[in-house]
């Protein structure tokens, strides 16, 4: 019996899987997933208005967002823009929800939300930089987004802003530049 189970292992060994062995082919370049950007509005200033300037990024998150408006001030996508951020930096984002208080008993009272932007940086920041934030969300997330509050955590005390639309600062607008709701 021993003999013919080493006999049998002998043969299976011989056969292999069936597969026969080949040389290494060059079959080209390896399969990459390519990058495509998403692409956003963010505000910046020309002349002290706002004017929309389309930058790409990873993804359309509020921080993402958020992120890239304070990077483009400091590296503007076209001569001639500027932005009153460039001494502040984006430290969080938080959203919540709004709800309706007209029944208690309704589960379906849940009508949008307010994205709270904190950032740090001495100073006081301009009329032109809070229109800047509350534009850049708005454009990009109108739907969910329905005011903007920004909050200045650091140095000193913390301090509220206040609660924003965009509708606010329809006057601060480029000329020919319609801003969002």
């Amino acid at each position: 019996m021993k003999r013919f189970a080493c006999l049998l292992a002998a043969v299976l060994t011989l056969c292999g899987c069936g597969i026969e062995p080949s040389e290494v082919r060059d079959e080209g370049r390896p399969p990459v997933i390519s990058y495509s950007p998403t692409w956003v509005t963010v505000y910046l200033l020309r002349d002290g208005r706002l004017e929309p300037a389309r930058i790409p990024v990873v993804s359309d998150s509020a921080k993402n967002i958020i992120d890239t408006l304070f990077r483009a001030g400091k590296q503007p996508p076209k001569p001639g823009l500027s932005s009153a951020l460039n001494d502040f930096s984006h430290y969080d984002s938080e959203a919540t929800r709004y709800s309706s208080t007209v029944r208690r008993d309704d589960l379906e009272g849940d009508l949008g939300f307010r994205l709270n932007v904190i950032i740090t940086g001495a100073g006081k920041i301009s009329r032109a930089g809070l229109a800047q934030i509350t534009c850049t969300i708005r454009q990009n997330k109108q739907e969910s987004i329905w005011s903007v509050e920004v909050t200045r955590l650091f140095p000193g005390r913390p301090e509220s802003l206040g609660e924003h639309t965009c509708f606010e600062y329809r006057k601060l607008a480029a000329k020919g530049v319609r801003l969002p709701p």
